[in-house]
């Protein structure tokens, strides 16, 4: 497989590439969350990047983008005023988000003045003082029952108002990251599309989920649960009864793949995996906090800041089984295909892509 890097911003390399050259674009580009203050993560892309890869997708071509659940609906238009078909939105499923929650509880006796009463010591997942991440009274967040040496103070409310809204946060657990699913206007009919430019179809079979992958998050097994027996069971029966048969199957192939996705991030091995011959940083040069602070404990510094050598310290590394699944499901054939990445970042994509048989062209802006 052939694999092409460009360095340089992807509005001026999309330029200057040939129009209707790629199959498939699979990216995950900022977020514009402002994200441990990165200058890159001021907005997220604009209409006049939907435009050029629109100009440089075959027509039929798929634009998979990833998006913060705060923000998708800017990335969403833009891909739309752009000239682009909203297809789908699918969400990768991670489960172990950390919640970054202010006690709502704690915030008024702290502005009344208030001293609260200490009632307990709880588990702690940072450093005392940063409990606002995963403590509410009486209740513990964490990922996985797993907790740092130490405890931190539990209180009990001091004021009226506050009492009346212990237990309330400002905050969800993130689990899941939402991505546009896209498509480039056809040309014909999809039979002709796909015929002329070999764009324009989804790799259904390709990418259904065996009974039992973990990526899909629902009743597993050809034995039904109780429920599906209730549901599942007698829906599917119908309908075959209806076209004549006698019993109704389950497809050999999996389940018909889903717009969601359950995976792990991306582990610490997977993460450093071919950067063995780059220079290292300590967990926090590399997201920039200092060492022995709170900010460095917290849980939302990002991936590695407890690392004594961090090889790729790219702080959103999204993992290769949900990238590869991407570029399977909307690629096209391997061997005959081309996936782009606009912000390839420590590269997954190029990696997902040249492990599923396609050739690849990643654009990074920044030299690190």
């Amino acid at each position: 497989m052939k694999a092409t890097l460009y360095r340089g911003d992807c509005l001026d390399v999309l330029a200057a590439m040939e129009p209707d050259s790629v199959d498939a674009i699979v990216c995950d580009p900022p977020y514009g969350l402002g994200f441990m203050s990165k200058k890159w993560d001021t907005l997220p892309p604009g209409e006049d990047w939907a435009r050029l890869c629109l100009r440089v997708l075959k027509p039929g071509g798929h634009l998979v983008a990833f998006g913060g659940t705060r923000t998708v609906h800017r990335l969403a238009t833009a891909i739309e005023d752009g000239g682009f078909e909203i297809r789908d939105m699918v969400s990768w499923l991670y489960w172990s988000g950390f919640p970054k929650s202010l006690c709502v509880s704690k915030a008024i006796d702290r502005e009344a003045g208030a001293e609260r009463e200490v009632v307990g010591i709880g588990q702690r997942f940072g450093r005392e003082g940063r409990a606002e991440y995963g403590l509410m009274e009486g209740h513990v967040y964490g990922s996985g029952g797993a907790s740092q040496a130490g405890g931190v103070t539990i209180t009990a409310p001091a004021t009226e108002a506050a009492k009346k809204w212990s237990g309330y946060g400002t905050a969800l657990k993130p689990s899941a990251e939402p991505a546009v699913l896209a498509r480039k206007p056809l040309t014909d009919t999809v039979a002709g599309n796909v015929t002329e430019h070999g764009t324009g179809a989804l790799n259904i079979d390709g990418c259904r989920f065996a009974y039992g992958d973990e990526a899909w998050p629902g009743p597993q097994g050809h034995d039904l649960s109780a429920m599906q027996r209730q549901t599942t069971k007698p829906a599917i029966a119908y309908l075959a009864n209806q076209k004549g048969h006698t019993q109704a199957t389950f497809n050999d192939l999996g389940r018909w793949p889903a717009n969601i996705y359950a995976h792990p991030k991306a582990s610490r091995s997977e993460r450093e995996a071919g950067c063995e011959r780059l220079p290292g940083r300590t967990g926090a040069e590399a997201t920039d906090r200092t060492e022995g602070t709170a900010g460095l404990d917290c849980p939302r510094t990002g991936a590695g800041r407890s690392a004594e050598h961090v090889k790729n310290h790219h702080p959103t590394v999204k993992p290769i089984g949900v990238m590869r699944w991407l570029c399977k499901l909307t690629g096209g054939h391997p061997g005959e295909s081309v996936i782009l990445d606009p912000f390839m970042g420590s590269g997954t994509t190029g990696c997902a892509a040249v492990l599923e048989g396609f050739d690849f062209i990643g654009i990074e802006r920044e030299p690190e």
